[in-house]
């Protein structure tokens, strides 16, 4: 049986990360620099991704100066925020992400989504992060309301 991604999110909290975050482009050779990166921002939300592009790190703005300094930077984009899940979500859940990215570019906002394997997260233009945040409060709200919803139809009529 598939798990409705709309109850998981009738279920969920947030976290907005306090720190301004950046993508950095970086070459294959920088791949150990960017690991580092990772090792001095314990407490940080921070995410290294390597393709055949090269690498790409996502990193607090510390880490930016750092790396910067050690590194071989092709690009930098942001300033992001991170808005992470912060509830019960099951790995095996289809559709997650979809509904609210949804939500969020229908309203012109960039959210780049990088999964865990316990949370998943959206790095935001800081600009788009307070009303981004507002809009995926409102799907959860509504989330809720539809799981509320569906929940009082099953009670008997006495019930309810």
């Amino acid at each position: 049986m598939s798990i409705d991604p709309i109850a998981v999110w009738a279920n969920m909290k947030l976290k907005v990360w306090p720190e301004r975050y950046w993508m950095l482009d970086l070459g294959d050779a920088s791949a150990q620099d960017a690991a580092s990166a990772f090792v001095a921002s314990v407490g940080r939300y921070s995410c290294l991704i390597r393709d055949q592009a090269g690498v790409s790190a996502i990193v607090e703005e510390e880490a930016v100066e750092r790396l910067k300094s050690e590194a071989s930077v092709r690009d930098c984009f942001g300033p992001f925020r991170v808005v992470s899940t912060d509830g019960e979500l099951p790995f095996d859940v289809i559709g997650f992400l979809g509904p609210v990215l949804k939500v969020l570019n229908d309203e012109g906002i960039k959210a780049g989504p990088q999964c865990g394997a316990v949370f998943d997260h959206l790095f935001i233009y800081e600009r788009d992060a307070e009303r981004a945040k507002a809009l995926i409060e409102g799907f959860i709200s509504k989330a809720r309301d539809r799981v509320n919803d569906s929940t009082q139809g099953l009670l008997p009529s006495s019930v309810s």
